[in-house]
Order: C-alpha cells, then structure tokens, then sequence
C-alpha cells in the first residue's frame, strides 16, 4: 500500500509542462447504429460537434467532461413513414497519453460513461435519455506550448427499449479539434 502511495504520488509529480487544465472544441462527422429498429437510416453521416474541459493530471493521464452533439439522422420505419432523429451526449472520461517525436506528438486513448439525450421528431415527437459508455482513440500534435490539434474517433454505445424489444445501438464520431491549455 505504501509503495502505491509512493508510485501515485511520482506520477502526479512527474512533467509538469503537460499538466493543468484545458479547454477544447471541435466538429467532426457522426455515423449512427440502430440494431435495426428502423427499415433504413438514409442519412449516414451527419455534423458533429464538441466542446469539453478537462485537466491534465500530469503527460500520461488526463480526466475531462465532454459534450458532443449530433445532427439530424433520417431514416424510414417499418410501416415506411420517415423518421428524424437527433443526440446529445455529457460525458466524463479518463484518457491516457502516450508522448512521442519530443513530446510534439501525442497518441490517445480514452475511456468514459455519460448520459445520451435522444430527441425524435418524427413520425412522432418523443426524447429519451439512456447511459453510454464513451471509447476513442486519437493522435494530437502540439503546434504550441498551449496549443494542440487532435484527431480522433469516438464511439459511443447505448442500450434503449422501445415496444418490448431491446436495442443495441451506437454512435461514431470522427473529428478535428483544438484544445488550449492553460
């Protein structure tokens, strides 16, 4: 136990010019899973954005909030009537940083649960909310000191329960963003 103590504590103690907090933004693509509840999707891919904060605990791991909203997914149900359905999703993760090319390169992994917002327009106006567990994957390159561009994708997985039967659903994400530390 002591020993942990001793290794966490190195840990947070270690690069301090790749610690503290953050802010980031970025837009991206979105691709959505049903598990079949509707006949077809017809919009494959929609607009995507995202803003988040966070902090680095120190160059290996970093803890955020983000928010990410999906555009307007459109798509015919069994009985053919068109369907329009929109997502939002908070969420908190952990993510881990591997540092390459002199600490310009950063190669991430993430892992986090949120809550997805569910807004469906048609054929009928209903919203729903249900968990999701949050992974990504990404590659950020530090322009600046302060400054860093990532690339990445998100994959968000959510359960609903609609008319008795259970659906597996997901959400992608592939986006660009900026993030300044501070």
């Amino acid at each position: 136990m002591r020993g942990a103590a001793i290794l966490l504590a190195a840990t947070l103690l270690c690069a301090a010019d790749r610690s503290g907090p953050y802010l980031e933004a970025g837009a991206g693509l979105g691709s959505y899973n049903d598990d079949g509840r509707r006949a077809t999707i017809s919009t494959e891919t929609v607009p995507q954005y995202r803003f988040g904060a966070g902090a680095f605990i120190n160059r290996h791991l970093s803890v955020s909030l983000q928010y990410a909203q999906f555009g307007d997914f459109e798509g015919k149900t069994g009985a053919g009537e068109t369907s329009r359905e929109a997502f939002k999703v908070l969420s908190a993760d952990v993510t881990g940083h591997y540092p390459i090319f002199n600490e310009t390169v950063d190669i991430f992994a993430r892992f986090g649960a949120g809550e997805l917002y569910w807004d469906q327009s048609r054929p009928e106006r209903k919203s729903s909310s249900a968990g999701t567990l949050v992974y990504g994957i990404g590659v950020g390159i530090r322009a600046l000191s302060w400054l860093t561009v990532n690339a990445g994708y998100d994959f968000y997985q959510f359960g609903m329960d609609e008319n008795g039967t259970s659906y597996e659903m997901n959400l992608g994400s592939a986006y660009i963003g900026l993030q300044v530390q501070f």
